[in-house]
């Protein structure tokens, strides 16, 4: 489809409520995708510059890309969603609900990193960039076979760390920061548990910030939860979507851990 002067692939699967899922450097991973297409409407939008889509020199911040989703989203998608994003996409979809509060009734941010990233050396290649995401680097061979048209391809790599360098991903976001405290809709934050990309004390600031939020660390996951322990990521999301915060146990204690 067209939105905001860029065209955009997007896919979409499945019945039921709307979930909406932003992707941008996952590399053709789609078991959360595929997942919750079995009980819900999912539509996943590759963002401009990210994945298969043209180079992206137009955008100037992660704001607009929020502005881009939002337009391409009420395209084919008019019911309130639950809106997703993982690594990067997740900074843009904080965006999102702070541009169009009406539309998103829960938010659900995996690995974000706008909030305290530790500071990585940049990767000479798409396989060391995964071993700095990857608690375990032994699982990067299979990473290899997620989708070879896109893995394969070095200037797709190359594309989309340039856009995010350019979008100041990779340092922490202040903006975002002073913010959190906006995001009204219930809110679920994700993290592996030796996540090496971004600071553990990230996870304390979106609780303590982001009035209706928990916090669910995966264990023995770094960066990419849903390469690691895909299951896990799959159970906290789908229980999350299902019944947001009521199937906590206590509503004081926001921390829980699949």
């Amino acid at each position: 489809m067209n939105a905001d002067g860029f065209s955009l692939r997007y896919v979409q699967a499945g019945q039921g409520n709307q979930v909406v899922i932003l992707e941008s450097a996952t590399w053709g991973l789609s078991k959360v995708r595929d997942e919750l297409a079995r009980n819900y409407c999912v539509t996943a939008i590759e963002l401009p510059g990210f994945g298969l889509s043209a180079t992206n020199t137009r955008t100037q911040s992660v704001q607009d890309l929020a502005g881009t989703a939002a337009k391409a989203v009420d395209q084919i998608v008019s019911e309130k969603i639950t809106l997703i994003g993982t690594s990067f996409a997740a900074n843009v979809a904080f965006w999102y609900p702070l541009q169009a509060p009406d539309k998103v009734e829960c938010l659900i941010l995996i690995s974000p990193t706008a909030i305290l990233p530790n500071e990585a050396q940049p990767a000479s290649n798409r396989g060391e960039r995964c071993l700095q995401m990857l608690a375990h680097p032994e699982n990067l061979p299979d990473l290899a076979t997620i989708d070879p048209a896109i893995w394969a391809k070095p200037a797709t790599w190359a594309k989309e760390e340039e856009l995010e360098r350019r979008l100041n991903g990779g340092t922490h976001d202040v903006a975002v920061e002073a913010r959190l405290g906006e995001v009204r809709c219930p809110t679920l934050v994700v993290f592996g548990a030796n996540d090496k990309i971004v600071a553990p004390e990230a996870a304390r600031v979106y609780r303590e910030r982001i009035p209706n939020s928990n916090i669910s660390f995966v264990y023995d996951s770094g960066h990419l939860i849903e390469a690691e322990r895909p299951s896990a990521l799959i159970k906290a999301i789908g229980e999350y979507v299902e019944h947001r915060e009521t199937f906590i146990i206590g509503r004081e204690n926001h921390l829980f851990n699949p």
